[in-house]
């Protein structure tokens, strides 16, 4: 009998620590995300909303824009995930890549996956831009709870692995609900 009552004891034990790490991690989860609500979009500056999603006529249209410096376009919202645009002219060896950053926090977005999701090899060089393309979801914020965020195109030199900044550009984005 008493072997019966520690083994309850023990499971009661074990369910009470499951169900307080559980509500510790919904915790922490609406602490994080409460980061993104309620954000007031500065006037001062100018924002766009990304366009939904381009259709395939429009992307052949996006690659044979004819463009003369750097530039950054992103499509897509909280829900499906975004998709980016770059153009950049390959005059050296190395990868192109995107960084976010939510504005009136400086938080930055998504780091690894965004990086990692956008990452462009840049192989062959040219004297003229290229479209290069990326896609992931920002897994900071929720599905229509917009905030501002400044997204910005990089490049790392394969050679001296140094970062240099291309461009930038603010939009209002929602994030993605898990």
């Amino acid at each position: 009998m008493k072997f019966i009552f520690k083994i309850l004891i023990g499971i009661v034990i074990f369910i009470i620590c499951i169900l307080g790490i559980f509500l510790i991690g919904i915790g922490y989860y609406n602490y994080e995300e409460s980061k993104f609500y309620n954000i007031i979009i500065p006037k001062r500056l100018n924002f766009e909303k990304p366009i939904k999603s381009f259709n395939e006529n429009q992307i052949d249209s996006l690659q044979k824009l004819n463009v003369n410096s750097e530039k950054l376009i992103v499509s897509g919202n909280g829900f499906f995930g975004y998709d980016f645009y770059m153009w950049h002219k390959p005059t050296e060896k190395g990868e192109i890549f995107i960084k976010a950053f939510e504005l009136t926090q400086s938080i930055e977005l998504s780091e690894k996956r965004l990086r990692t999701k956008t990452n462009n090899k840049i192989t062959g060089l040219s004297n003229k831009f290229k479209l290069y393309r990326g896609n992931t979801i920002i897994e900071e914020g929720t599905f229509d709870n917009f905030y501002p965020v400044r997204f910005e195109l990089w490049f790392k030199s394969e050679k001296t692995g140094k970062e240099k900044k291309l461009n930038e550009k603010n939009y209002v984005i929602d994030g993605w609900d898990r």
